[in-house]
């Protein structure tokens, strides 16, 4: 029995352990970025969406911190695969958190389709996060959660319409955790009757 003990105790260690020094490369990734609007580190950002998903989903607060990594540094899938199983995550764990931080980048860019509009491209983005799974759907939900309260507190200009586009996203993303859909439509609800009386 305490053999069984020691050995939780060693992994969850060695996750912890795993998960700080992901965050840490993550950090070292988005070291250049800064939230808009303020004198905040773009980390910043993500790990408010890794700290919402990370007791809702498996693997949530690893693919909350990578869920803009792809789209927004250089790093390639295989560099974020080959650094969680450097940092102690099994292959499977790899390939999971890899797979949803896929799903979770823009594919509609305006470097992939020049051709497009940017009405275009975003009408077409937001049909494929529709094709999302259940994981990288709830961690849309929190990346909206903190995108919305960012847009109330520093972008009050294009608030309004900002979260009128994102209630209507959401209507479509069915797949993820209820309750944090629910506090992502709560949230711009409570953000659209504020805009809409000023």
């Amino acid at each position: 029995m305490l053999l069984y003990w020691l050995n939780i105790v060693a992994v969850t260690e060695k996750q912890m352990i795993g998960s700080e020094q992901l965050a840490n490369w993550v950090a070292e990734k988005h070291r250049d970025q800064l939230i808009k609007c303020t004198h905040l580190p773009y980390f910043d950002h993500l790990n408010k969406v890794a700290q919402l998903v990370k007791d809702v989903v498996k693997w949530g607060y690893e693919i909350g911190l990578c869920h803009d990594l792809l789209e927004d540094t250089n790093t390639t899938g295989t560099e974020l695969k080959e650094a969680l199983i450097r940092f102690g995550y099994d292959i499977d764990a790899a390939e999971f958190i890899v797979g949803n931080v896929t799903e979770l980048t823009d594919v509609f860019t305006k470097t992939a389709y020049p051709d497009l509009s940017k009405k275009q491209r975003k009408n077409l983005e937001n049909k494929r996060l529709q094709t999302l799974g259940t994981t990288a759907q709830t961690v849309k939900y929190a990346d909206l959660i903190d995108n919305a309260a960012w847009m109330m507190k520093y972008d009050t200009k294009h608030a309004a319409k900002y979260l009128k586009k994102k209630a209507v996203l959401l209507l479509d993303l069915k797949a993820g955790n209820n309750q944090l859909r629910q506090q992502a439509m709560e949230i711009i609800e409570q953000g659209q009757l504020v805009f809409r009386t000023l």
